[in-house]
């Protein structure tokens, strides 16, 4: 199956994709589990101006009387339990478990449309018993995998897809296009989230060296999480400390939010590098995923692409669409031959993003004013950083200087730009 969407990756929006008999666009995320879907009995303000499911258009519901709630950082959701048949492309999946949102509390899905989540994450991290929407496809697959890619920050027409089973053969043929990387149990004894290894990162060139992985049980490489519902790259403090304070005078830390913010003019080529022992790969971001020009930049200075969080469990860095808008990105579930796998091809040229970038942001006033800072040189600030929070709509430019999640939280919720299931 290959749904390409121009704008939002929202599914279950056309004919062939349904909950029961109703259609209804949904946020893809990696970083949760679970379906679920905002009801007609639901009253909360998110609610509002947003299609919801009607049990008057079902003669297939089955209602539990089992609760569900999940929080957010941004907010929480509950309902109770229930199967319906669901439909996504050719997949019809009956009794297919999934949650009726009947109460929701700043998930701001009102602001955005979406009527609920389709989480994509794996199986050990559902809140709801019964096979996930993904357990369900993968089932009857030889190769159980699906791969995403969103469009352009600057190129407002650049398409975004998400296919099933399937390759956008715009980006690839076969898996041998692909850098493939093993998915880590990180911190946790079965397969949670999207982890792989993150070696160390570029800026224009110059390698900056990483702390070592804060996960227990972990020695050497940090982990990475590639999370569809979280927007900008989030990583420890003492490594974004690091990363901004090589930029100089063209970075700077906003005493009032706490965020690190950029001119709007500077140009950074950031890489991401990602492998284990000798097979690894650099992954370069467009210079605009870095520096984030809105109408609310304040005299010239830009929202920063990378910002800190040390509340993370999982992983020591949340990659979103800030990282996921640069590559095609596959996730392969275990089967008879492999473990889980991720496959990464980079999108995004260097001279091509940088020359759409001095179009939008004219010339670089600034140059890069000081080295790269190593990390044993480098002490963490303390800084507790606040923002505002909203949930994701999984698209290739998110807009508004409200930064947005999707990760769930368990215990903890404090994990300032991102949550994070704890364990």
């Amino acid at each position: 199956m290959l749904e390409r969407l121009l704008r939002r990756l929202s599914i279950i929006s056309g004919r062939n994709s349904s909950v029961g008999a109703q259609s209804f666009p949904l946020t893809l995320d990696t970083g949760s589990s679970d379906l679920w879907v905002i009801s007609n009995e639901c009253d909360s303000a998110d609610c509002a101006n947003v299609a919801r499911y009607s049990r008057a258009f079902s003669s297939n519901l089955s209602i539990s009387q089992t609760p569900f709630h999940i929080d957010y950082i941004s907010g929480s959701v509950s309902g109770l339990v229930a199967s319906e048949t669901v439909s996504l492309g050719p997949y019809r999946l009956l009794s297919q478990v999934f949650g009726l949102a009947n109460s929701t509390d700043n998930i701001n899905f009102s602001s955005e449309g979406n009527s609920g989540i389709l989480g994509l994450a794996f199986p050990s991290e559902a809140s709801m018993s019964g096979m996930t929407v993904l357990q369900s496809i993968f089932g009857g697959l030889a190769d159980p995998y699906f791969t995403i890619t969103l469009g352009s920050k600057l190129n407002v027409n650049s398409p975004s897809s998400f296919t099933l089973g399937q390759l956008d053969r715009s980006y690839a043929t076969d898996f041998s296009a692909f850098f493939s990387i093993p998915v880590s149990k990180a911190g946790a004894n079965d397969y949670t989230y999207w982890k792989i290894p993150l070696l160390y990162l570029t800026i224009n060139s110059t390698r900056l060296s990483l702390s070592p992985s804060s996960i227990q049980g972990i020695q050497g490489s940090q982990i990475a999480v590639l999370d569809t519902g979280t927007t900008l790259a989030l990583g420890p403090t003492r490594d974004v400390q690091a990363f901004w304070s090589s930029v100089g005078s063209a970075a700077r830390n906003d005493p009032i939010t706490g965020t690190w913010q950029v001119r709007c003019e500077k140009a950074l080529i950031v890489g991401f590098v990602f492998g284990q022992g000798s097979s690894y790969k650099e992954f370069l971001l467009d210079p605009a995923d870095i520096s984030w020009e809105e109408e609310q930049s304040n005299n010239g200075w830009c929202l920063g692409g990378v910002q800190a969080n040390d509340e993370v469990d999982s992983g020591d860095w949340l990659l979103g669409d800030v990282f996921l808008r640069n590559v095609y990105s596959l996730y392969h579930a275990a089967n008879s031959s492999s473990g889980p796998w991720i496959g990464l091809i980079s999108t995004t040229n260097r001279e091509n993003a940088l020359t759409a970038f001095r179009q939008n942001r004219g010339p670089d006033s600034n140059s890069l004013s000081s080295p790269v800072i190593q990390i044993s040189s480098v002490v963490a600030s303390g800084i507790r950083y606040k923002l505002l929070y909203g949930i994701s709509t999984l698209c290739g430019f998110i807009g508004g200087a409200v930064l947005v999640t999707l990760f769930r939280a368990r215990h903890r919720l404090s994990a300032a730009f991102g949550k994070r299931k704890q364990k």
